[in-house]
């Protein structure tokens, strides 16, 4: 899927190199490094000297191609699958909090979510603790980070 979340760049000008599925590009805004993907490259061939524009999603280091049109006025399509989303099974974070507290702890903040389980911070004898708290509750690992 074509990534529509980020601001659009156009761009046109005279390929100057070509790595791959990726190729430098020489226009009237400098010199920019286009990627058209693996997938989005086979079946293009680009050499010096080509004459093309382009419309992507502009990322600090290079434009991600969406859609590439060929000094001859074809133009390519290119599809791009969606990034990762984080999203987590539904968990509660005051079951960290019990958890921590009945083992002795005295939690400081909030618990921060991790895919797997909750981080925290906790004071017990006289140290601070960074505590790995399963999502049903079990504390997985303490670590001792600084006397209190």
């Amino acid at each position: 899927m074509t990534d529509t979340k980020t601001d659009l760049h156009d761009a046109a000008g005279t390929v100057w190199a070509v790595f791959g599925h990726r190729f430098a590009l020489d226009g009237a805004g400098g010199r920019i490094l286009a990627d058209l993907g693996p997938k989005g490259a086979a079946g293009i061939a680009l050499a010096v000297g080509d004459q093309v524009s382009l419309r992507g999603a502009k990322k600090p280091s290079e434009i991600k191609v969406a859609r590439l049109t060929l000094a001859d006025g074809s133009t390519r399509t290119i599809d791009w699958p969606e990034t990762e989303k984080h999203d987590h099974p539904p968990a509660d974070p005051t079951l960290a909090v019990r958890a921590a507290e009945a083992a002795g702890y005295t939690v400081a903040g909030a618990p921060a979510r991790k895919p797997k389980h909750f981080e925290l911070r906790g004071a017990k004898d006289g140290a601070e603790h960074d505590i790995h708290i399963a999502l049903d509750g079990q504390i997985r690992k303490t670590k001792r980070l600084a006397a209190a």
